[in-house]
């Protein structure tokens, strides 16, 4: 394949249309999809967010309930573990599920390729073909791809089901990052309970949360186009509105 030809086939590469059979996948299974994107900032921001708004919520519900420290402290605590394991399995859960479909679509476009190898020629002609190529390239480009078997597969599920290698999240790494910074994040509301009386635990508690919810949020504008200020303030307001509903339950809990 001469240089000018590989040039043009990588170029055309790019574009990734999304057929039928990944669109109704995605319907049925939209954690797959969530998995297949580049996942360790967005696992450990998760985490983060998540840990905080469920501590936050559980601390402030508890205190406004019992007012004593060291209830606050194991609610908090427990609410802590069981999330952060609970996170990490579902994360697991959700790498492993992407993993498993993308072998087992890859082993059917294999099995489509040595049964019908002509057909399944025609379906890469047929792509790049609507790529705009034509005539001796398009031979070349086709010849070219379906030439190696590993190639060709690898050119079918991008080309024809829009799935990527690259993007697959090991299950037990994202399940690490997932449950780690669900825990760093439901520790923040906590500490100030071990350190502080309730009375001001609770406002120390809630401004300290806050600023972190604040700051994850602003922080996730450096993988997406968004400002950073709406970020920050959309993840407050999340938190709080998750606290300020059980601090109202535990009030109400305690009068009685």
């Amino acid at each position: 394949m001469g240089p000018q030809i590989l040039t043009a086939w990588r170029k055309s590469a790019v574009g990734l249309p999304t057929r039928k059979r990944r669109q109704e996948h995605h319907l049925q299974h939209p954690e797959d999809e969530q998995a297949a994107e580049p996942g360790g900032m967005r696992d450990v921001m998760l985490g983060l967010n998540d840990g905080l708004v469920a501590s936050f919520a559980v601390t402030s519900g508890v205190a406004a309930a019992f007012s004593i420290a060291r209830v606050v402290v194991m609610a908090g605590m427990a609410e802590m573990l069981g999330g952060g394991i609970s996170m990490g399995a579902a994360a697991f859960l959700s790498s492993r599920s992407q993993v498993e479909f993308y072998q087992s679509e890859i082993a059917r476009e294999r099995d489509e390729m040595a049964r019908w190898p002509e057909r399944e020629r025609e379906e890469v002609r047929a792509i790049y073909r609507k790529k705009g190529f034509s005539g001796p390239l398009l031979d070349e480009i086709v010849a070219h791809i379906t030439a190696e078997p590993e190639r060709w597969a690898d050119v079918m599920m991008r080309e024809e089901l829009g799935l990527h290698h690259e993007h697959l999240d090991v299950p037990h790494r994202s399940a690490a990052r997932v449950g780690v910074s669900y825990l760093l994040g439901a520790a923040i509301p906590i500490i100030p309970y071990t350190l502080l009386t309730p009375s001001v635990a609770v406002i120390v508690s809630a401004g300290v949360t806050i600023t972190a919810l604040f700051a994850v949020g602003a922080l996730k504008t450096l993988f997406v186009s968004r400002s950073w200020w709406r970020s920050g303030l959309e993840s407050m307001a999340i938190g709080v509105a998750a606290a300020v509903v059980t601090y109202a339950a535990g009030w109400m809990f305690g009068a009685h």
